[in-house]
């Protein structure tokens, strides 16, 4: 595990808004078959303008903390659970020597 991967998630992660969309998410994104949550639900569902909402995603799923999913016209994010997970055990492994 690199520190380079660590800030990057910690990046992608270091703004309330961000959080936000990231809890927004996350009851959609289990499971092998979950597809996610449309963009414009979640923009719904914050608040969001849709281009504020679309700059965090981007963001998001280029540090790979989210996954995004082409469906017709409509594209769906879900978390990237395992990146999630790899990068934070890592993080505490390397930190706290464990």
């Amino acid at each position: 595990m690199e520190i380079f991967e660590s800030a990057q998630l910690f990046s992608a992660l270091g703004q309330p808004t961000r959080l936000e969309i990231l809890k927004t998410i996350a009851p959609f994104s289990h499971g092998e078959d979950a597809m996610g949550i449309p963009a414009g639900e979640i923009a719904r569902i914050l608040d969001l303008p849709a281009a504020t909402l679309s700059f965090h995603l981007k963001d998001m799923t280029y540090k790979k903390v989210v996954r995004a999913t082409r469906s017709g016209r409509k594209v769906f994010y879900r978390v990237d659970i395992d990146t999630l997970l790899h990068v934070l055990d890592g993080f505490v492994t390397e930190i706290c020597e464990i």
